[in-house]
């Protein structure tokens, strides 16, 4: 019998449990944290049976399921939805649905983009599985169980049945997936959004509340064995702190993830003040150039993996929003240029940053690791004469871009 590690009501450890009903696997759920030798990132799901020991939803799943769903010839096809639906489905229904259900505080207009990019890739889907039952072949699948499990949240919260209507070909396959039997034996019967939940500050606090009340911090150990001793004398009634401040005050500080690294002379600070309010041309970039610390900065060139997934601007854009939004953190140590070239449905992205330190900075921070493996890194000779033309471009936003279109560009900073 394999032993699971997750949150029982997480739709990652449901995708794996269903996953075990369709594998014909005996699974038993064994607690929200897994042990190091199990998965040695801390990460869950984590499965552990023998020998075995795997971390991830989808890779356990597919260890559950291999030798009676299978693949088809080529598990690639496979393969190419699962890595589509967790790097490019998830992060944005998540975007949309943890701010609606209070488990997240965004500003409207980052929602809104969440939203936008979410239901343009249903849009996509709804289009693939117009003449489709299933993702891959002719009966139901590994890929099937891992988006329709990565949609869950956003039928149970966000999808009304407004969405559903638009989306009908999306609707009738996750109502096919979720209505199986092995699927319902975990799942029981999914009860679908009669409207689209709204984000409320004060379930939002007491969301907060919760999370950091799991775990009290020594001060609060300390605070509660003050409350057993008696009073000596009548105090000053203090006032009350509400949920949210009560969650800041007991929230741990965060260890700089660039502490460990060596110092740089560069001040990325000055360097984007420099940027913001003078000319670029003429004052950031010979800035840049005179003051870059190469021994101990770094800059990078990025390329999106997935460009003929691209179809309309805004939506390209969108993407390079949510992953400035997701790396806000960052911006002390980094400064980045992202270019969107070409035109609607013949376009890709691409762009180059400067940080501190000499390896990929997102790795530094579980955090920083939403978007990054989207696109493929390179690490660039700053003495290079040809990279200092490519860096020049990429931060006047001119020039001729190995023959690529400008269309319009975000900046990191």
């Amino acid at each position: 019998m394999g032993k699971l590690y997750g949150q029982a009501n997480n739709f990652r450890t449901k995708k794996v449990l269903v996953a075990a009903k369709f594998g014909k696997k005996t699974v038993e759920l064994a607690g929200e944290e897994a042990p190091a030798d199990v998965s040695p990132l801390g990460l869950t799901p984590a499965f552990v049976d023998g020998d075995v020991r795997i971390f991830g939803a989808d890779a356990i799943a597919l260890h559950l399921v291999a030798g009676v769903l299978g693949c088809p010839k080529s598990c690639g096809e496979v393969l190419q939805w699962v890595q589509w639906g967790e790097a490019n489905l998830l992060p944005n229904a998540l975007g949309y649905v943890l701010p609606s259900v209070s488990a997240a505080h965004l500003d409207q207009k980052v929602l809104d983009l969440y939203k936008g990019e979410f239901f343009a890739q249903l849009a996509h889907l709804d289009k693939v599985l117009l003449k489709k039952t299933f993702l891959v072949g002719e009966r139901l699948g590994l890929a099937d169980i891992s988006l329709a499990l990565d949609l869950l949240p956003a039928f149970e919260h966000v999808l009304d049945a407004a969405a559903r209507k638009e989306f009908v070909n999306v609707t009738r396959w996750f109502n096919t997936i979720v209505n199986q039997p092995q699927a319902k034996e975990v799942l029981g019967e999914v009860k679908l959004a009669n409207s689209v939940a709204q984000f409320n500050d004060a379930d939002f606090k007491k969301n907060a509340a919760k999370v950091h009340k799991a775990a009290p911090t020594p001060a609060a150990k300390k605070e509660e064995k003050k409350k057993d001793q008696p009073k000596k004398k009548e105090e000053e009634p203090k006032e009350e702190m509400d949920a949210a401040e009560e969650a800041l005050a007991a929230e741990p500080k965060s260890k700089d993830p660039f502490e460990s690294l060596p110092k740089s002379s560069f001040v990325f600070d000055a360097f984007k003040r420099v940027y913001s309010n003078e000319d670029t041309a003429t004052k950031a970039i010979p800035y840049f150039w005179d003051n870059f610390d190469a021994e101990n900065c770094s800059i990078w060139r990025c390329d999106y993996k997935y460009n003929n997934e691209l179809t309309l601007g805004f939506m390209s854009c969108n993407l390079i929003a949510g992953m400035f939004q997701r790396l806000e953190k960052l911006n002390k140590h980094a400064f980045g240029s992202m270019i969107l070239f070409g035109t609607d449905n013949n376009s890709e992205i691409s762009g180059v940053w400067v940080w501190r330190g000499q390896e990929l900075a997102f790795e530094l921070s579980p955090d920083w690791q939403i978007d990054y493996e989207s696109y493929a890194w390179k690490k660039l000779d700053a003495k290079d004469e040809g990279v200092k033309k490519m860096v020049n471009e990429y931060w006047l936003w001119e020039g001729d871009f190995e023959g690529r279109k400008f269309n319009q560009g975000k900046i990191f900073k």
